[in-house]
């Protein structure tokens, strides 16, 4: 069965990858906002919509069906409502008309194409001046509820192009604000999201456009297990029957991640769903390198076409994740991994029994037509191969034991985020007690970076010497061996130690011998791949000063971390027994804690205690919501 509506989202040409870009979450606000008149880079913005016309043609002959474009607060002005939200020379109204006229041609090019638009929107969204309007920022506020019916029915007047909005409820503000545009995480409660869609699907249903909900959420309130929860899933939408209302949902019942089961709410009862899936690759290095979605996506879309509750596919080509570099994205919205990655998707949504490896063969010869062919051969046999060699060498293999603790769904790859390997002790304290054996773990990392090596001497044997996609194909293959050498040389550390601590009670000296070798090994490694990527914005270093930290500490007081990997222990054990607290434990709690109190705790104390005990990765207090939400 053909996934009939098949998205993919728009942002990627709107990206300047000659300026500097962290956040990928969305839309590149921040490179084309203005804190004055024009209010926007015009210029900027119009080489955007010239890359995204072509980038539009090119997906459509993918085989897409629609685009996604963020997001609703840059496009609203609210001039068809009944009270003045923003006044006539306010910059978030001259902003939003900047950014209207600017698409304009685009929507238009695809409602011409007979492709759909949907319009990202997180809520709540805010802005200073609507603060100023609505009052409080709560879901029982009427105010706020009136204000988000007539954003919609603005978008939809001014726009009729637009087939629909996309609402993410789990994961704004913190990283996610820029400049003056904030979210704020207030629909966390079952019965505030149902409240939510209650006051949304109305202007939906009257437009005869979709309300797409997703469920994904961060493990934050009631709902905080919405994305994978079956229970939750049914209390918020079981009863919902209304065809404009859509559920989007990740396929894992995490985030985009691999060795994962399927998403257990995928074909619950309930309204139409659609699945969410990514080819630029946030967590296996931002597309930077090849990353094989020839089996993941397979296995994926197949499931999704044989239940009759999906209707679609909404695949992200440039959306996701902090860190990257300028050859993630290339010069016009996708470099080459990510656009092979995207055909074969929208290939597997209107085909999904096809054999998807013969498929990637044949792509890479049409799309790299008049190479040689021994070139075009290794280039995708690195394609095919990458896929085993990330399983292998970046995540830990299919680890055993991973399990749920929370409302997460622990992924295997933890010992990296993004960019950034980790010397968070409880991470390595549970990856070690999770795998159980870590030689065979550490051998087949060092496996994986010998056989990446031969992928890279293949293509670099055969790639031309002056061609310049040849040449940063050549680039992408050695950065993977690198990282692939980073990821061997952290394994053989931070596992050996944490084993060694925890199941031989090591000494001062026996620490100190296994620091000469494993540790003194680490060291030289991310000293020659920063003597080697250092500098450059297109392929840039890993972030590895937690790392570099970590070794210092490990050299200087060894008994200390010794003391730290037993309270880690300590935490992973708490963590694993503790049961979910019960509706009426968490009213208690929050009587006993009222919130504000909760966030101010957690937003002094929690970095103090990180910097001291290394109990989490550090790059949780640069990214996703700010820390005060998890306090809910």
């Amino acid at each position: 069965m053909t996934l009939s509506l098949r998205l993919v989202d728009i942002n990627g040409p709107f990206i300047d990858p000659s300026a500097p870009v962290r956040n990928w979450s969305s839309f590149p606000f921040s490179q084309i906002d203005l804190p004055t008149p024009p209010y926007v880079d015009e210029a900027r913005l119009q080489r955007g919509v010239a890359r995204a016309r072509a980038y539009l043609a090119a997906v459509q002959a993918q085989g897409y069906t629609g685009i996604v474009i963020d997001n609703l607060a840059h496009l609203v002005m609210f001039d068809q409502a009944p009270q003045a939200y923003y006044a006539p020379d306010s910059p978030f109204r001259l902003r939003a008309l900047a950014y209207r006229r600017a698409l304009l041609p685009l929507l238009h090019d695809a409602a011409a194409r007979g492709m759909q638009v949907y319009v990202t929107c997180d809520m709540q969204w805010m802005t200073d001046e609507l603060r100023r309007v609505v009052g409080p920022i709560a879901t029982d506020n009427p105010q706020l509820a009136a204000l988000n019916r007539a954003a919609l029915i603005d978008l939809f007047t001014a726009l009729p192009m637009v087939s629909g909005v996309i609402v993410r409820i789990g994961e704004t503000g913190g990283a996610h604000d820029v400049a003056s545009y904030t979210g704020h995480l207030i629909y966390h409660e079952v019965a505030a999201i149902r409240h939510l869609i209650a006051t949304l699907l109305p202007v939906c249903a009257q437009f005869d456009r979709h309300l797409i909900i997703r469920t994904w959420t961060l493990g934050i309130g009631e709902a905080g297990d919405l994305l994978c929860s079956p229970e939750r899933y049914a209390a918020v939408f079981a009863d919902q029957r209304d065809p404009h209302l859509l559920v989007s949902i990740k396929h894992t019942p995490a985030d985009f991640f691999r060795l994962l089961p399927p998403n257990p709410t995928l074909g619950l009862p309930g309204p139409r769903q659609i699945v969410e899936l990514q080819n630029r690759r946030e967590y296996e290095l931002f597309g930077l390198v090849p990353s094989g979605l020839v089996g993941l996506h397979s296995a994926v879309i197949r499931r999704a076409a044989r239940d009759p509750q999906c209707v679609g596919m909404w695949a992200w080509n440039s959306t996701g994740g902090w860190g990257g570099g300028g050859a993630s994205i290339g010069p016009n919205g996708w470099n080459l991994w990510t656009e092979a990655g995207s055909a074969l998707t929208a290939a597997l949504a209107i085909h999904p029994e096809r054999d998807a490896e013969q498929f990637v063969s044949e792509w890479f010869d049409q799309r790299l037509i008049g190479y040689d062919s021994a070139f075009v051969r290794a280039v995708t046999t690195a394609y095919l191969e990458s896929e085993r060699l990330i399983e292998q060498g970046w995540y830990l293999g299919h680890a055993p034991g991973m399990r749920r603790i929370g409302g997460i769904v622990v992924p295997s790859l933890l010992w990296v985020w993004w960019m950034r390997p980790t010397a968070a002790l409880p991470v390595w304290v549970y990856l070690a007690e999770t795998l159980g054996e870590i030689e065979p773990v550490i051998a087949r990392t060092e496996q994986a970076v010998q056989q990446a090596q031969h992928l890279y001497e293949q293509v670099a044997m055969y790639a031309p010497p002056d061609d310049p996609l040849a040449q940063q194909l050549v680039t992408s293959l050695a950065y993977l061996v690198d990282a692939l050498t980073i990821a061997w040389h952290t394994r053989s550390c931070l596992l050996r130690f944490v084993t060694i601590v925890q199941r031989e009670q090591a000494d001062s000296v026996r620490l100190r011998t296994l620091f000469y070798s494993k540790g003194v090994q680490l060291r030289a490694a991310i000293r020659r791949h920063r003597e080697q990527w250092g500098g450059r914005s297109d392929f840039p270093p890993l972030e590895l000063t937690e790392l570099t930290a970590f070794l210092d500490r490990w050299e200087q007081a060894p008994n200390w971390l010794r003391q730290q990997v037993r309270l880690a222990a300590w935490l992973v054990t708490l963590a694993r027994r503790q049961p979910p607290r019960s509706a009426r434990a968490r009213a208690l709690f929050s009587v006993l804690f009222p919130t504000r109190w909760r966030r101010r705790l957690l937003q002094t104390t929690l970095p103090w205690l990180n910097r001291r005990f290394d109990l989490l990765p550090t790059i949780f207090f640069e990214t996703g919501p700010s820390i005060g939400e998890w306090a809910r």
